[in-house]
């Protein structure tokens, strides 16, 4: 995918500005591959995150409209991530099939990872904790992948990352904290 097509699926102030580095690596590693597997659709992962969020959003619409356009918003630039993520596993030699690899075990996807809840306090605590635990495992996988082209992509989908905490927070603040 070019970069002139991620700027395509880019929403406007749910995603941080600058532009995605592009996609390549240095040569076919199949560890790499499978260390990606599980930010692709592991436990913790964009995959995870589009259902959560996505499911968030079938009853954030329902309280406030700008609320539940956030969530699906965010879940856009989510899939972003995840089709970036697919293209690296491929070009590292690796078939980005819905499954993780360390975190499941090497098994396929499964519901059973999203935070579902039924209060939209908790919900959104939910979800920014989700962007941390992404956050940590990105910095992780920065410190354990020795390839510069797949770090900077990583830094890059952490600062997406980052700006979705922010909006997490005033809706937390907002919905939750206002009196």
């Amino acid at each position: 995918m070019s970069e002139a097509n991620h700027g395509m699926h880019k929403k406007e102030g749910y995603s941080d500005p600058s532009p995605y580095p592009e996609i390549k690596v240095q040569g076919p590693n199949i560890h790499y591959a499978e260390l990606l597997m599980d930010d692709y659709a592991g436990v913790v992962s964009e995959f995870t995150a589009i259902s959560q969020y996505i499911y968030h959003h079938f009853f954030f619409k329902d309280i406030d409209q700008q609320l539940g356009q956030l969530l699906e918003n965010v879940s856009i630039t989510e899939m972003l991530h995840m089709e970036i993520l697919a293209e690296l596993i491929k070009k590292l030699g690796g078939n980005p099939v819905i499954r993780g690899s360390y975190s499941t075990a090497g098994k396929f996807w499964t519901g059973n990872y999203i935070y579902y809840g039924t209060n939209l306090c908790e919900q959104l605590k939910a979800d920014i904790n989700a962007e941390y635990k992404a956050i940590e495992e990105y910095q992780k996988h920065i410190r354990s992948i020795a390839d510069p082209y797949i770090q900077a992509i990583l830094y890059r989908i952490i600062l997406d990352e980052n700006v979705h905490i922010r909006l997490f927070n005033q809706a937390l603040a907002k919905f939750c904290y206002s009196l």
